[in-house]
Protein backbone atom coordinates (compact mmCIF):
# COMPACT_ATOMS: atom_id res chain seq x y z
CA UNK A 1 0.00 0.00 0.00
CA UNK A 2 2.95 1.92 0.98
CA UNK A 3 4.27 1.28 -2.42
CA UNK A 4 1.11 2.87 -4.54
CA UNK A 5 0.62 6.15 -2.47
CA UNK A 6 4.10 6.11 -2.93
CA UNK A 7 3.93 6.19 -6.99
CA UNK A 8 0.74 8.40 -6.97
CA UNK A 9 2.61 11.02 -4.74
CA UNK A 10 5.57 11.41 -7.32
CA UNK A 11 3.03 11.26 -10.30
CA UNK A 12 0.80 14.09 -8.72
CA UNK A 13 4.36 16.02 -8.14
CA UNK A 14 5.78 15.62 -11.83
CA UNK A 15 1.80 16.39 -12.66
CA UNK A 16 2.66 20.19 -11.05
CA UNK A 17 6.03 20.67 -11.77
CA UNK A 18 5.20 19.90 -15.57
CA UNK A 19 2.06 22.39 -15.44
CA UNK A 20 3.79 25.35 -13.57
CA UNK A 21 6.28 25.06 -16.29
CA UNK A 22 3.59 24.82 -18.73
CA UNK A 23 2.31 28.38 -17.22
CA UNK A 24 5.58 30.11 -17.14
CA UNK A 25 7.02 29.20 -20.60
CA UNK A 26 3.19 30.68 -22.14
CA UNK A 27 4.06 33.48 -20.72
CA UNK A 28 5.14 35.88 -23.44
CA UNK A 29 6.40 39.67 -22.91
CA UNK A 30 5.89 39.92 -27.02
CA UNK A 31 2.04 40.29 -26.32
CA UNK A 32 -0.17 41.86 -29.23
CA UNK A 33 -2.86 43.69 -26.93
CA UNK A 34 -1.16 47.15 -25.81
CA UNK A 35 -0.94 48.33 -22.62
CA UNK A 36 -2.89 51.70 -22.43
CA UNK A 37 -5.48 49.25 -24.39
CA UNK A 38 -8.91 51.20 -24.62
CA UNK A 39 -12.33 49.47 -25.67
CA UNK A 40 -13.77 51.67 -28.63
CA UNK A 41 -17.33 52.52 -27.58
CA UNK A 42 -19.67 55.93 -28.80
CA UNK A 43 -18.90 59.06 -27.62
CA UNK A 44 -21.08 61.01 -29.65
CA UNK A 45 -24.59 59.50 -31.15
CA UNK A 46 -27.87 61.87 -32.14
CA UNK A 47 -30.95 60.61 -33.40
CA UNK A 48 -33.80 62.03 -34.70
CA UNK A 49 -36.90 59.71 -35.12
CA UNK A 50 -39.68 60.65 -37.57
CA UNK A 51 -43.11 61.81 -37.24
CA UNK A 52 -46.03 61.85 -39.60
CA UNK A 53 -45.06 65.46 -41.44
CA UNK A 54 -41.66 66.35 -42.43
CA UNK A 55 -39.57 65.59 -39.74
CA UNK A 56 -35.75 65.05 -40.32
CA UNK A 57 -35.06 61.25 -39.66
CA UNK A 58 -31.43 60.33 -39.06
CA UNK A 59 -29.18 58.26 -36.56
CA UNK A 60 -25.49 59.75 -36.09
CA UNK A 61 -22.52 57.95 -34.06
CA UNK A 62 -19.31 59.01 -33.42
CA UNK A 63 -16.62 56.48 -31.44
CA UNK A 64 -14.12 57.21 -29.44
CA UNK A 65 -11.17 56.73 -32.77
CA UNK A 66 -13.06 58.66 -34.90
CA UNK A 67 -14.61 56.61 -36.97
CA UNK A 68 -18.46 57.94 -38.00
CA UNK A 69 -21.66 56.51 -39.30
CA UNK A 70 -24.81 58.10 -40.75
CA UNK A 71 -28.14 56.88 -40.99
CA UNK A 72 -30.02 59.19 -43.64
CA UNK A 73 -33.97 58.88 -43.26
CA UNK A 74 -36.37 61.29 -45.17
CA UNK A 75 -36.06 65.20 -45.00
CA UNK A 76 -32.47 65.42 -43.82
CA UNK A 77 -31.29 67.85 -46.09
CA UNK A 78 -31.04 71.07 -44.38
CA UNK A 79 -29.77 69.53 -40.94
CA UNK A 80 -27.09 67.71 -43.51
CA UNK A 81 -26.44 71.16 -45.29
CA UNK A 82 -26.58 68.73 -48.57
CA UNK A 83 -29.11 66.01 -49.80
CA UNK A 84 -27.43 62.41 -49.65
CA UNK A 85 -29.45 59.62 -50.61
CA UNK A 86 -31.36 57.54 -48.00
CA UNK A 87 -29.04 55.24 -46.91
CA UNK A 88 -25.77 54.33 -44.08
CA UNK A 89 -22.45 56.49 -44.78
CA UNK A 90 -19.40 56.46 -42.78
CA UNK A 91 -16.55 58.88 -42.26
CA UNK A 92 -13.95 60.15 -39.59
CA UNK A 93 -14.26 63.10 -37.40
CA UNK A 94 -10.92 64.45 -35.36
CA UNK A 95 -10.80 63.64 -31.47
CA UNK A 96 -10.66 67.41 -31.03
CA UNK A 97 -13.87 67.86 -32.47
CA UNK A 98 -15.09 64.77 -30.46
CA UNK A 99 -13.03 66.43 -27.09
CA UNK A 100 -15.21 69.73 -27.69
CA UNK A 101 -18.95 68.47 -27.60
CA UNK A 102 -18.04 66.09 -24.80
CA UNK A 103 -16.93 69.17 -22.97
CA UNK A 104 -19.77 71.77 -23.79
CA UNK A 105 -21.91 68.71 -22.65
CA UNK A 106 -20.09 68.63 -19.50
CA UNK A 107 -20.09 71.85 -18.76
CA UNK A 108 -23.81 72.30 -19.25
CA UNK A 109 -24.83 69.44 -16.94
CA UNK A 110 -25.71 66.92 -19.18
CA UNK A 111 -24.54 63.87 -17.32
CA UNK A 112 -27.04 65.04 -14.68
CA UNK A 113 -30.36 65.14 -16.68
CA UNK A 114 -32.76 62.51 -16.39
CA UNK A 115 -32.74 59.32 -18.54
CA UNK A 116 -36.13 59.86 -20.63
CA UNK A 117 -38.37 62.55 -21.09
CA UNK A 118 -41.46 61.63 -22.81
CA UNK A 119 -45.36 61.21 -22.71
CA UNK A 120 -46.40 58.06 -24.13
CA UNK A 121 -50.34 59.08 -24.53
CA UNK A 122 -48.93 62.43 -26.82
CA UNK A 123 -48.47 60.91 -30.84
CA UNK A 124 -46.88 62.24 -33.79
CA UNK A 125 -43.95 63.94 -32.09
CA UNK A 126 -40.39 63.26 -32.86
CA UNK A 127 -37.92 62.10 -30.48
CA UNK A 128 -34.42 63.45 -30.42
CA UNK A 129 -32.02 60.67 -28.93
CA UNK A 130 -28.57 61.65 -27.66
CA UNK A 131 -25.28 60.05 -26.37
CA UNK A 132 -22.56 61.58 -24.77
CA UNK A 133 -20.39 59.53 -23.01
CA UNK A 134 -21.97 56.94 -22.35
CA UNK A 135 -24.95 58.51 -21.17
CA UNK A 136 -27.89 58.84 -23.11
CA UNK A 137 -30.96 61.21 -22.86
CA UNK A 138 -34.63 59.91 -25.12
CA UNK A 139 -36.01 63.24 -25.29
CA UNK A 140 -39.14 63.87 -26.83
CA UNK A 141 -41.63 65.56 -24.25
CA UNK A 142 -41.61 68.39 -22.12
CA UNK A 143 -37.86 67.50 -21.48
CA UNK A 144 -34.48 70.11 -21.44
CA UNK A 145 -34.01 72.70 -23.90
CA UNK A 146 -30.58 70.77 -25.28
CA UNK A 147 -31.14 72.19 -28.87
CA UNK A 148 -27.51 74.09 -28.24
CA UNK A 149 -25.86 70.85 -27.78
CA UNK A 150 -28.20 69.40 -30.98
CA UNK A 151 -26.43 72.43 -33.03
CA UNK A 152 -23.29 71.62 -31.99
CA UNK A 153 -23.52 68.14 -33.21
CA UNK A 154 -25.51 68.29 -36.33
CA UNK A 155 -22.46 70.94 -36.93
CA UNK A 156 -20.24 68.08 -36.71
CA UNK A 157 -22.49 66.17 -39.41
CA UNK A 158 -22.18 68.56 -42.17
CA UNK A 159 -17.92 68.93 -41.74
CA UNK A 160 -17.94 65.07 -42.40
CA UNK A 161 -17.03 63.76 -45.73
CA UNK A 162 -19.22 61.32 -46.22
CA UNK A 163 -19.27 57.73 -48.29
CA UNK A 164 -22.18 55.92 -49.09
CA UNK A 165 -21.70 52.47 -47.69
CA UNK A 166 -22.70 49.53 -50.30
CA UNK A 167 -26.19 48.75 -48.90
CA UNK A 168 -27.16 52.90 -49.93
CA UNK A 169 -29.68 53.79 -51.66
CA UNK A 170 -28.83 55.86 -54.98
Amino acid sequence: MYLIQSTTYKSFQISLIFSIAAILFSCNKNSNVPEAYVPIEVSIALQKTMCYGTCPSYNFEVLNDGRATLRVGRFAEDVLGRTLDQGNYEGTVSLKEISKIIKYAQSSGYHLLDDRYDNPMIMDIPATISTISGKTVYNRYEGPDLNDLYSKIEELMRKVEWKAMPDTER
